[in-house]
């Protein structure tokens, strides 16, 4: 019996997820995110800032737009990650105010340093196989930057979602140009968003 074409790539994916050197690939809110634990130009203070920020946002959000939104049963689809204190937010809600309020809600953490809000708004829900292509393509991005020195793919955190691969880093330029150039021109990414934050060597 033949497996289907998306069960392949969920498999693949997770094989990959396992083997890459150390690589956490993982579904958040289904965004596919791609994460290294090693090497890591972060404080250990700001590594813990990223983390609880996230989950506090989400939890706000979900709460309070499960509780706001007249339609029975509704459920918000959003993912927020942190990376040295700068959020990105990712996900789908039903209306300009709902995304309008949780950038908000993100932006009135006290050690938030940058919002970049993505969040769009759509009234079908994404459907397994968006979920599959995502949680592929990141896997295939992090396979891809293997090409590249160990230490710089451990300063990067890849993020896709609706077919839009999100890069964030604290990296220098030529390695931001490195990891660009490589991320870019991964067979089935189809477009590339940079949140880098530089590195000054001293």
């Amino acid at each position: 019996m033949k497996l289907k074409s998306h069960t392949v790539r969920i498999l693949t994916a997770a094989i990959l997820s396992l083997t890459l050197g150390g690589c956490v690939s993982a579904v958040i809110g289904s965004a596919a995110v791609g994460t290294k634990s090693a090497i890591d130009r972060r404080t250990t203070g700001a590594q813990t800032d990223d983390n609880v920020m996230a989950l506090r946002i989400e939890t706000t959000a979900r709460s309070y737009l499960r509780q706001n939104n007249q339609v029975q049963g509704y459920t918000p689809k959003i993912s927020v990650v942190g990376y040295n204190r700068h959020l990105l937010l990712l996900g789908q809600v039903a209306t300009e105010g709902e995304k309008q309020f949780v950038g908000q809600i993100a932006r009135s953490e006290q050690a938030a340093e940058g919002v970049y809000n993505y969040i769009t708004v759509a009234s079908q829900p994404r459907s397994l196989g968006d979920i599959t292509n995502d949680t592929w393509n990141t896997s295939k991005v992090r396979a891809a930057l293997l090409g590249i020195a160990p230490a710089t793919q451990a300063r990067v955190k890849i993020v896709t979602y609706d077919n839009v691969t999100y890069i964030m880093g604290i990296l220098t330029p030529d390695e931001q140009a490195q990891v660009t150039q490589k991320v870019s021109t991964t067979v089935g990414v189809q477009k590339v968003v940079t949140l880098y934050q530089n590195y000054v060597q001293r």
